[in-house]
This record gives structure tokens, sequence and C-alpha cells, in this order.
């Protein structure tokens, strides 16, 4: 007998690149929203930055509205051969792709009802996202029991993620730098057919392990569900997510500007993100592994400390190249291992609410969480589009007066700093599951789960 076969928790090379898979077609979705969406509609179709960053409020708050109700739905869903999750990754990867191109270029295509268009397929991306998203964040808890698979398999969630983005961050300015409706073209669907294939060839290699085991007793009512937000661990971690998470996020979506009108040079920007690769690489590596012995609570407030450094330092001269790189890699290797541990927190968190109400609620809390996430990036979309028409922002213009110049520094350093700071706190004063904790709590529930048993 196998090693693979006396340990059911373990999991193999080969699954564990197919979970690569599906997280790495899940990252062009949002990374390209956050990063060039505002800056193809102001300076390539021409609408108004205002009525767009209404938009990204209006549709993210509504958008995180229908999470708890997918979350609900989702955990209900019947578990079929190819188990509970994986069947809706790929039908939400499907439909997700095809509302996702008609977000970019409906607009473009039609002569007419231009901001109908928009607003439409945008919110119409939160509610087919959701499909794709929740079913893949409700991936982890089931595949494994095992808390260091679950911070392995959370390491290599933040692989997929952060070198999927990466690559985007490098390649995206390259290919449109030339800021043509055509080289857009290139981006978008280049992008999506990397999400179909990666998505579900990664969701035919991977394995739901922790079954359910029908009984009724795990079912919650949707009231129930919103309480789980009320359990301590839970909604300190997505209270302190939403700061760091609307901190980075409101950064990547005036980066397109400071290096386009501050820096003057978009192609920068590629630089930048290599060096944030030289930062990130080693934390997804470090972090799982020092949290495996300090706890995750430690690492991931370490990791904020070393993020908060890179924010900082820019504040010295905002056009140094030399210290961008800097900041760069602090910052990177900060935020990975923050968001190297998330998910393995966010699965801690799933076990406490089992161990607290006997509830298997791993799509609830997944979608409180997107629905958290949502929320933040609707405020981190809006404040770069409010920033630039307060300041008087000229669509198309080779430069912007001081006023814009100075809004959107204040996007790209300022806040930035302030929000991931607020986050430390919270998340440093609130969260209180130790390592110990997390043990103890799995033990107890493995011997609920074998009384049950033995009492059937």
């Amino acid at each position: 007998m196998s090693k693979k076969e006396k340990d059911p928790n373990r999991i193999g090379i080969g699954e564990k690149l197919s979970y690569l898979l599906c997280n790495i077609g899940n990252i062009p979705l949002m990374t390209l929203l956050s990063t060039f969406f505002l800056i193809f509609y102001t300076d390539v179709v021409g609408l108004d930055a205002g009525k767009l960053a209404t938009l990204f409020l209006i549709s993210k708050i509504m958008d995180g509205i229908s999470d708890p109700i997918m979350g609900y739905i989702l955990d209900r869903f019947p578990v079929t051969k190819r188990g509970k999750f994986r069947p809706m990754l790929i039908l939400g990867t499907i439909i997700c792709v095809i509302n996702y191109i008609l977000l970019w270029f409906g607009a473009v295509w039609s002569p007419v009802g231009k901001y109908v268009i928009v607003y439409v397929t945008y919110l119409l991306l939160g509610w087919t996202f959701d499909i794709m998203d929740i079913s893949l964040n409700s991936l982890l808890p089931v595949m494994t029991a095992e808390p260091k698979e679950r911070n392995n398999l959370s390491m290599i969630k933040m692989i997929g993620y952060v070198f999927g983005a990466m690559a985007l961050s490098i390649l995206g300015p390259i290919i449109v730098a030339s800021g043509t409706l055509e080289s857009y073209y290139v981006l978008i669907f280049g992008s999506m057919a990397v999400t179909l294939i990666a998505s579900i060839v990664g969701v035919l290699g991977v394995k739901e392990r922790v079954a359910f085991s029908g009984d009724t007793s795990e079912k919650y009512s949707f009231k129930e569900m919103i309480s789980f937000l009320g359990l301590r661990p839970v909604i300190i971690t997505f209270i302190a997510s939403i700061f760091w998470g609307i901190g980075t996020q409101v950064q990547g979506g005036a980066n397109a500007y400071f290096f386009t009108y501050i820096m003057g040079d978009l192609k920068i920007m590629a630089g930048i993100s290599a060096m944030a690769i030289v930062g990130m690489a080693p934390a997804m590596i470090i972090a799982p592994i020092v949290a495996n012995k300090l706890g995750k609570k430690t690492v991931y407030l370490a990791g904020m400390v070393i993020a908060i450094l890179g924010y900082a330092i820019r504040l010295i001269d905002i056009t140094s190249l030399p210290i961008l790189y800097v900041a760069a890699i602090l910052a990177a290797f900060g935020l990975g291992a923050v968001s190297t541990l998330v998910y393995g927190i966010q699965a801690d968190n799933t076990t406490y609410v089992q161990y607290r109400t006997g509830k298997r609620a791993e799509a609830a809390v997944a979608s409180l969480s997107s629905f958290i996430t949502k929320v933040g990036q609707g405020v981190a979309g809006a404040i770069p589009g409010y920033v630039l028409a307060a300041t008087g922002f000229i669509s198309g213009a080779e430069t912007q007066t001081k006023a814009v110049n100075n809004g959107i520094i204040a996007c790209v350093i300022i806040l930035p700093l302030v929000l991931v700071l607020i986050g430390f706190v919270i998340f440093a004063v609130g969260y209180n599951l130790s390592k110990k904790d997390v043990d103890d709590m799995a033990v107890e529930i493995e011997n609920r789960v074998a009384q049950q048993e033995g009492e059937a």
C-alpha cells in the first residue's frame, strides 16, 4: 500500500498542479478589471471617469449582496459523482467568460447605449463570477482536513494568483502601451482563452475528499448563515481583509495613471511588476513553513508590517526608480505572506464555524468572504474614478494638472499605507484563534464524527 493510500488527506503533486491551474484561471477576470478597465473606458472609449466610478461602487455592493445567496445555494447543491463544487466551477467559468467579453467590448461594438451596456454587463459579471469564484474558494476546505496540507494548498492558491496576476501586470502594459482598441482585443481574448483552458483542465484533476455525511443537522438556514458572520474570527478576518484589500486595489486601479502621467511611460509598470515577483515568490514559500511553526496570525501580521514599510519608503522620493523597485519588493513580500495565508485562515474559520455550530458551511464562509471582498473592490474601484473626476482629469490629454497628479499619488501611496495599517491593527487586536486552537478543534470535530458514525 502506497503512502498516499495510507494517508487519505495527503494530496499528490498532480492534484496540486491541477489546483494551481484552477486558481490561475481565476486571475485574469478581476486583475484586468482593476488594472486596465478604468483607463480603457476613459482613454480609449472616452467615457466619463465619475460615472464609471459610480458604476464600480453600486455594482460591487449589489454584487456582494448576491454572494451569501449564491453560497447558500451552492452549499445545497447535490453531491454528484464529480463532487459538489467542481461541476459548478466549470459551468461558472464558461458563463463568466462570455459575459466578461461583452463587458469589455459590448459598449465598443454598439453605437448607442454605451453606459447602459457597461452597467448591465458589469452587474451581471458579479453574479456569474460568483458561481466560479465561490465554487473555487470552497474547494480548499473539502480537498483536505489536514492543517499542513491546507497551508500548502493556500500557498499553491497564492502562487497561482500571484504569478498569474504578475504575468498580466508585466505583459499587460506592454500589450496595451499603444492605447489602441486592437491591443485590448489581444489582451482580453488571449487572457480569456487562458481562463477557460486552465480552469477546466484544473477542475478535472482535483478531488473533493472531505466527504459530506448527509446528516441533515449539518444543513443551515439562511438566517444561520448570516449569523456565522458574527463569530469573532470570521468577522475580524473579513474586516481586516476589507481594509488591506481596499488599500492594495486602490493602488492597482491608479497605477496605470501613475505610470502614464507622472512617470511618463506605462511600460515602466512592467518592470515594477517584475520586481514585485522578486518579492512575492520567496514570501509565498516562506510564509506557510513559518506559519506551521508559529501560527498563521503571527506570520500574517508580520507580512502586513513589511508591506506598510514598502508603502512608506515611497514618500522619500515619489519618482525615484531605485526607491520604486525597493518599495515594490518590500510591499510584494509582505502582501505575498498575507495573501498566501488568508485562504488557510478562511479554512480555519470554516472549521471554527463547524466546531461552534455543528454546521458544514464551506460555501457560506467563502461567499461571506466574497461579499466583504467585493464591497471593498467597489469602494477601491470607485475611489480613483472619483478622485480623477474631482481633480479635473482630462481624457486623452498628454499631461494632467498638478491637482490630478496629486490625486493619483494619494491613490497609489497614501491611501494604501493608511488602510493596510488599519487592517493590521484590527487583526492584531481582534483575531483570537491560535495554532493550538485550530488543532484542538480539528480533533474535537473528528471525535464527534466518529461518535456519530459509531452510534449509527
